[in-house]
């Protein structure tokens, strides 16, 4: 096997979403690829089985409007799942669980805002991508106060910002990069079987295309000879002319290039984490509660998502937090409960099951202002490229998967010039 796998044109390190991605990519450009991963492939898609239920790592939801899932029917892996129903949408508003307006009428009959903030909410969403594109390079609540936002829209419009970007704090990201998130058309879709379906498909996908995967290969080192590189691991040596990094953030690759030459560590941004709750068992009185007060998540995943055996649903509840945050996992915990009891979730000994994850890592980098997001291609001319949710735009998993297609289209762009 390692006679076979040497030389090769492309070597993508890391075998997530991204990953995957990129080796199926450039597979098809019709050069060879081998995709190495540390542990099993997925990452943070990988999802786990237990009692008969499936559980992602935290909430996890794929816009249909992202970009992420045209990348994914462009090599043939087609992603199923279900939109959860907006007319269940609570949200905790001081207290009060009240309906959170996502539509039009919404919007004009919510006893959340008043008058003057339901208008200018409403001619935001009548045309939010163009909102977001005019909104300048500012934060959010710099936006929201230069558009003589009220406390109550102010408030909403923060909600919504943490709904849809997984940040405890929206309000310090730039504004056109949450306003982009609410334009993104088409929903989301809670998938049957888990992100692991994206996973198993783009899985089979590489090895149609004739990609060399290997699991449990930790990358120790680098070298670079002319235009070439080795990458090594524990047992053996590539040599290759394209490497995509799409493992672990840029710190991974930048530990592993030895130099940052691309800033792409400053300019990834802060990484976002997020304690979780998965409980299963009979249905509780809310199907879905955000929180505005405090950053908390509620959402019934199954049984609209085929992730529960028969007679059983599936939440998912998450605490967002803030890059500072120091709560301890016993507070964190006590947060999501407290959260769950107000959604009238089972407790106890009514759970068929709970999980608790004290931080996920939601995402390796966030957007700044005043920064530029990595590309992932500034490095092209070394023979370097990076893919993952820290790269170019939208955001999250969309970023992940558009950044792996360019990043892999591009390595083997690379690959067929250089001898």
């Amino acid at each position: 096997m390692e006679d076979q796998l040497r030389p090769l044109d492309v070597v993508v390190v890391g075998g997530g979403l991204a990953g995957l991605v990129a080796g199926v990519t450039a597979a098809r450009a019709g050069i060879s690829v081998a995709v190495l991963d540390s542990r099993s492939f997925g990452g943070r898609g990988r999802s786990v089985s237990r009692d008969g239920f499936v559980l992602n790592e935290g909430g996890h939801a794929l816009y249909r409007g992202g970009g992420g899932w045209d990348v994914l029917t462009s090599l043939g892996v087609q992603p199923q799942g279900v939109t959860p129903d907006a007319s269940n949408y609570r949200v905790l508003w001081h207290g009060d669980i009240a309906p959170l307006p996502t539509t039009a009428k919404g919007i004009m009959t919510t006893r959340l805002l008043g008058v003057r903030s339901k208008m200018k909410l409403a001619g935001w969403f009548n045309d939010m991508a163009a909102t977001a594109s005019e909104a300048g390079d500012v934060t959010l609540d710099e936006w929201l106060g230069a558009q003589g936002a009220r406390p109550d829209l102010h408030t909403l419009l923060t909600a919504l910002g943490r709904l849809v970007t997984y940040g405890a704090r929206p309000g310090d990201m730039p504004a056109a990069a949450v306003l982009g998130q609410l334009a993104l058309g088409g929903g989301v879709a809670y998938l049957h079987g888990g992100w692991q379906s994206l996973v198993d498909g783009l899985t089979e996908r590489a090895q149609e295309a004739g990609v060399h995967l290997l699991d449990h290969q930790t990358v120790t080192g680098l070298g670079r000879v002319g235009e070439r590189w080795t990458v090594t691991t524990p047992d053996r040596t590539f040599d290759t002319t394209s490497i995509v990094f799409a493992t672990g953030g840029p710190r991974v690759a930048v530990n592993l290039i030895g130099d940052d030459a691309a800033g792409w560590v400053e300019r990834a941004g802060p990484v976002l984490r997020a304690s979780s709750l998965d409980v299963g068992g009979p249905r509780g009185e809310l199907a879905f509660l955000q929180g505005t007060d405090t950053p908390m998540y509620l959402s019934l995943h199954a049984p609209a998502a085929r992730l529960a055996p028969d007679g059983e649903t599936l939440y998912s509840v998450m605490r967002y937090l803030a890059p500072d945050d120091d709560d301890t996992a016993e507070q964190n915990r006590e947060a999501l409960e407290a959260h769950a009891a107000l959604a009238g979730l089972p407790a106890g000994s009514d759970r068929t099951l709970e999980r608790f994850l004290a931080a996920c890592t939601v995402t390796w980098g966030s957007p700044q202002v005043g920064v530029v997001r990595p590309t992932g291609l500034e490095l092209a001319d070394r023979g370097v490229f990076a893919a993952g949710d820290w790269v170019g735009r939208p955001l999250l998993a969309d970023a992940s998967l558009v950044s792996g297609a360019n990043a892999g289209a591009a390595a083997a762009k690379r690959a067929m010039v250089t001898v």
